[in-house]
């Protein structure tokens, strides 16, 4: 018998689609959203400011150099508080993928 061979085959890589326009814009304003309620949960007792200004600079250091700058700051501020903000960046990423996961196996399931 003759052995078959098998190739290796190479995906290949294209560059990542930029986002839309209405997608860019909506994280923009999700961003200042967090920031106005990070500015409100600084004077009102019920909110956590801090956590909303991290999250809102941290939604806004793509679009805007300063808020990036601002994060570099507070890595080297609050050392502590920014690995709690990465391990929460990598569940938020896990929760992300398990909900597209179940999304799609959804639409499928509606598509049959």
């Amino acid at each position: 018998m003759a052995r078959r061979r098998e190739y290796l085959v190479i995906p290949r890589m294209l560059p990542p689609k930029p986002p839309s326009r209405w997608a860019r814009r909506g994280k923009i304003l999700a961003g200042w959203g967090f920031l106005g309620l990070g500015v409100a949960g600084l004077f009102l007792p019920f909110v956590q400011g801090f956590l909303f200004l991290a999250v809102g600079l941290y939604i806004l250091r793509d679009e805007y150099a300063w808020a990036g700058r601002t994060i570099d700051w507070m890595r080297r501020k609050f050392p502590r508080y920014t690995r709690q903000m990465d391990e929460g960046k990598e569940r938020a990423a896990a929760w992300l993928t398990r909900w597209r996961r179940k999304m799609r196996r959804t639409m499928y399931e509606v598509r049959r």
